[in-house]
């Protein structure tokens, strides 16, 4: 049970793209005004915990699924490197504290399969998380937590973020690009 726990928290709490989106959604928006992109956070991750258990065989047994997911999440990751790297602090017109934002961010986050595959699939637990949808549900809260976190990470580090947006911006949009390039080992 310790295992699977421990899994479960480093992988929702370290960088991933949902994670530095949460946290440029802090910074720009503020804890509150960015509670829409966690809400499409959440649903997205209960969407693919629920697809997830449903399919987890069909997963491992289809690279071909894999690598579809990886095209597009490295597009959308493109995408948002992009819109993150130009956006401005408070720029009203930038997409990045919005549900669908946070939704498709998810939908698209092959972190956030392997996430549910390895968390559903690979523990032998002998007691209350032996239970599959307990175990979704413990990893739902927990991801959310994560996200969550980092928005308020955000928030804090914002008056920072207000004079120096530029070098944040370049460091975040680098680290987005790092999270395509770890998609494809």
């Amino acid at each position: 049970m310790l295992a699977f726990l421990l899994f479960v928290v480093v992988m929702s709490f370290t960088p991933g793209p949902n994670t530095i989106m949460a946290m440029v959604s802090g910074q720009q928006r503020g804890f509150m005004n960015s509670l829409r992109l966690n809400f499409g956070m959440l649903f997205g991750i209960c969407t693919i915990g629920i697809i997830t258990a449903l399919f987890a065989s069909w997963f491992q047994r289809t690279p071909s699924f894999i690598f579809i997911m990886k095209v597009i999440g490295s597009c959308y990751l493109g995408y948002l490197t992009y819109h993150v790297f130009t956006s401005k602090p408070y720029q009203s017109k930038s997409d990045i504290g919005n549900f669908n934002t946070g939704f498709l961010i998810q939908i698209t986050n092959i972190k956030v399969y392997l996430y549910f595959v390895t968390g559903l699939s690979a523990f032998t637990i002998h007691n209350f998380l032996s239970d599959i949808p307990v175990r979704w549900l413990l990893m739902v809260i927990i991801g959310s937590i994560g996200t969550f976190t980092w928005t308020l990470f955000g928030q804090v580090i914002s008056k920072t973020y207000l004079k120096y947006y530029k070098y944040f911006n370049a460091f975040i949009s680098l680290l987005l690009i790092f999270s395509i390039i770890d998609l494809w080992h």
